[in-house]
């Protein structure tokens, strides 16, 4: 199951509801997954080479399957406009995107790969 890692500045809870909920909306059409589960980071301060920088910046991990380039570029696209819909036109989104096999995961104790061939 994917799942999305999303580190963001420190946000009152129903904007934050809404960020998830919009940046799932993003992510669910092009991943075509049952289940997309979000953890949300806050940081209070954001540092740029060390330094404090402007807490501009929303950083998406996500976790799926192989997924061909033009797919994680919707995926980009999508996600920073839900960002930029949700907390402004001033905000961006880093998209980390991860490609992992079946036989990389595991749930249980066992490969999602290992279990599929049961």
């Amino acid at each position: 199951m994917p799942s999305m890692y999303v580190n963001v500045p420190k946000l009152p809870q129903d904007t934050k509801d809404t960020l998830v909920a919009k940046l799932y909306e993003a992510a669910a059409p092009v991943l075509k997954a049952p289940h997309i589960y979000t953890f949300v980071n806050e940081y209070e301060t954001l540092y740029e080479n060390g330094k404090p920088a402007p807490q501009q910046m929303v950083v998406a991990n996500l976790e799926a399957g192989p997924t061909k380039e033009e797919k994680v570029n919707a995926l980009a696209e999508g996600m920073r406009a839900a960002v930029r819909e949700v907390l402004g036109e001033d905000k961006d989104l880093t998209l980390v995107f991860h490609d992992n096999a079946l036989d990389r995961l595991a749930i249980g104790g066992v490969t999602i790969a290992t279990k599929m061939k049961k």
